[in-house]
C-alpha cells in the first residue's frame, strides 16, 4: 500500500533520489536508495548494472525510469536483467500484524517511525508511542502477553514504537526496525486477522 504524498514530500525525494543517482555516477555505488533500500549497482564503465528485488512492478519500472535518465550524463546504457520483483502467495487485508521496537527516547522513536513509514511506503493500521510519561496507554496498546516485557522496557526509560500493518508488509517493516533504526529489541506479535474498515 503507498502513502499519501503532499508536494513538498514529492520535492523532498526527488531531491534525495536525484542526489542519490549522482553519488553512484561519481562511483559511490554503496548507499542504499532513498526508496528501494539495498540495490547491487555496479559501473561497468559506461553501462550502469541494477541487480536486486523490489516489492512491486511499479517499483521496478520507477526505478528503471529514474536509471534511463541518466543515460547521456555519465552511463550509455543501463542493464536491468537482474533487477526481480518479489512475488507475493499472500492477499493483502487478511492478516495483520503488530511489531513493537524499544528504542532509547521518544524523539528516537518518532524518527524511527517516520523513517521507516518513508523507506517502506507502508501505512500502519495503527501507530503509537509510548514511553515514560504516557505508560498508562500501555494496557489499550499492547496485548496482555506482552504486557510485562513492554512494562519492563518503558520503565528502564526505553520508548515503545508500536506500528500495526498488513501481515504482507509486516517482514519488510520489521527488517528496517531491526537493521536501519536505533532499536534495542522488536518483536512481532503473532498475526491476526484484519479488523474490517470502519464505515
Amino acid at each position: 500500500m503507498s502513502r499519501p504524498n503532499t508536494g513538498a514530500t514529492q520535492t523532498a525525494d526527488a531531491s534525495l533520489i536525484s542526489g542519490w543517482w549522482a553519488t553512484v555516477l561519481a562511483g559511490d555505488v554503496y548507499q542504499p536508495h532513498p526508496l528501494y533500500g539495498g540495490l547491487k549497482v555496479r559501473l561497468d564503465g559506461r553501462r550502469l548494472r541494477l541487480s536486486g528485488e523490489l516489492e512491486s512492478d511499479e517499483d521496478r519500472s520507477e526505478l528503471v525510469r529514474q536509471a534511463r535518465e541518466w543515460i547521456g550524463r555519465g552511463i550509455d546504457r543501463v542493464d536491468v536483467s537482474h533487477l526481480s520483483v518479489a512475488s507475493r502467495k499472500e492477499k493483502p487485508g487478511i492478516l495483520e500484524q503488530t511489531l513493537i521496537s524499544a528504542l532509547p527516547s521518544r524523539h528516537a522513536a518518532e524518527f524511527a517511525r517516520d523513517f521507516v513509514i518513508k523507506l517502506s511506503r507502508v501505512v500502519p493500521k495503527q501507530s503509537e508511542i509510548v514511553d515514560a510519561d504516557h505508560s498508562d496507554e500501555l494496557n489499550s496498546v499492547v496485548p496482555e502477553d506482552f504486557l510485562k516485557v513492554a512494562r519492563r522496557a518503558v520503565d528502564a526509560g526505553a520508548a515503545l514504537l508500536i506500528l500495526r500493518v498488513d501481515e504482507t508488509e509486516a517482514f519488510r517493516v520489521r527488517e528496517l526496525l531491526e537493521e536501519e533504526t536505533r532499536s534495542e529489541w522488536t518483536i512481532g506479535l503473532p498475526p491476526s486477522l484484519a479488523e474490517a474498515p470502519k464505515s
